[in-house]
């Protein structure tokens, strides 16, 4: 089987950030030298804090235009703020030109201007996912330090207004990373963004509970919400039922074309209790190497460059091969990086307001 990923994430920006998020756990720059040391790192460093240029963005979305008709979403994002490229738009506008249909990214949005938003619009921005963490001030900047609430809020209401004023083809996913210091404002926060929000342009408000980046977050069990521990096994005993009933080899059966290749959507893996991270979902760091997954922040292993190899090759190497055999036989928690991340859990139970 080959698989073919139906998300793509390339990463515009490595280890630069405005803010300071406790649960994140990036070595950022200044704090951290831009060569500093990381365990999880396969060669002991961190990598390298930079941005990807735009010569090296257009070699790699081009790797991938005879996927773009099964490729669903384009995520331009990763272990940086995507708004400190000056060249965002410009790697949007490239992406749209290759032929991604839906291209977005995550941000904080305390830089968003006016004038940033309307060049993102203009080049072609799909979606957008503000990470907007409490219904206070108090509650956000608690959680997403050296931010700007009442700026943040301005700045996402002025892109919606923007968009609609002009009737540009892209949604505003709204989303709370809920945990102990914000759940309880989960109701009156949905009720306060919905009302600001378009259903007909695909806008929601979105809610995930924090998870451990694979067991990484200093202090996890202070920031998960009540009731997540039951849900974490809840999530193992559903994974177990779908391998044991077959769920996962009827999905990936009926995925398969004739070139016995396999183009499966995340939601569908989620869906099952799986890691769509290694079935669906291609992650692409700034210099070009691959990311094992969400959770790989530090290049676990050296999986291969896309600038010079080829994407789809380096998905269905070895290491990837392993990997995906332990999901799909209920071994997934003997492997070293799998065994106690909550990422999967936190997808698994993402919620929407409609």
């Amino acid at each position: 089987m080959i698989y073919i990923p139906s998300h793509l994430q390339i990463e515009p920006v490595n280890r630069f950030c405005d803010a300071r998020c406790p649960m994140c756990t990036i070595k950022f720059v200044p704090e951290f030298n831009k060569n500093v040391e990381d365990e999880l790192s396969n060669n002991g460093i961190a990598r390298p804090s930079e941005i990807m240029t735009l010569k090296n963005f257009k070699i790699i979305a081009s790797k991938f235009k005879p996927y773009t008709d099964r490729i669903r979403f384009l995520s331009l994002h990763g272990c940086g703020e995507p708004l400190l490229d000056k060249n965002l738009s410009d790697k949007i506008k490239c992406a749209k030109d290759v032929g991604f249909k839906e291209v977005g990214f995550t941000s904080n949005c305390n830089i968003l201007t006016e004038e940033t938003s309307k060049k993102l619009l203009e080049a072609g921005l799909n979606c957008i996912i503000p990470s907007i963490d409490g219904l206070t001030k108090e509650v956000h900047e608690t959680i997403r330090p050296r931010t700007d609430y009442e700026r943040i809020i301005k700045n996402v209401q002025n892109f919606i207004k923007l968009r609609d004023q002009h009737d540009f083809n892209c949604k505003v996913l709204i989303r709370m990373v809920r945990q102990q210091l914000n759940s309880h404002q989960w109701n009156d926060y949905n009720a306060f963004w919905y009302k600001l929000l378009n259903n007909k342009k695909g806008d929601n408000v979105l809610g995930m509970d924090v998870h451990n980046t694979g067991g990484k977050v200093p202090n996890y069990n202070k920031m998960k919400v009540n009731n997540y521990n039951y849900m974490d096994e809840d999530h193992k005993i559903h994974h177990t039922n779908s391998v044991k009933n077959g769920l996962f080899d009827k999905l990936l059966a009926s995925k398969k074309n004739n070139n016995d290749e396999i183009c499966v959507k995340q939601s569908e893996v989620e869906k099952l209790g799986g890691c769509a991270d290694l079935f669906s979902r291609l992650s692409i760091f700034v210099s070009g190497d691959v990311a094992l997954c969400a959770a790989d922040q530090a290049e676990y292993f050296k999986l291969g460059n896309v600038i010079n190899q080829d994407p789809i090759e380096i998905f269905n190497n070895g290491q990837f091969s392993y990997y995906r055999k332990k999901w799909l036989s209920d071994n997934y928690k003997k492997l070293d990086h799998c065994k106690s991340c909550t990422l999967v859990t936190s997808r698994f139970y993402k919620t929407y307001v409609s």
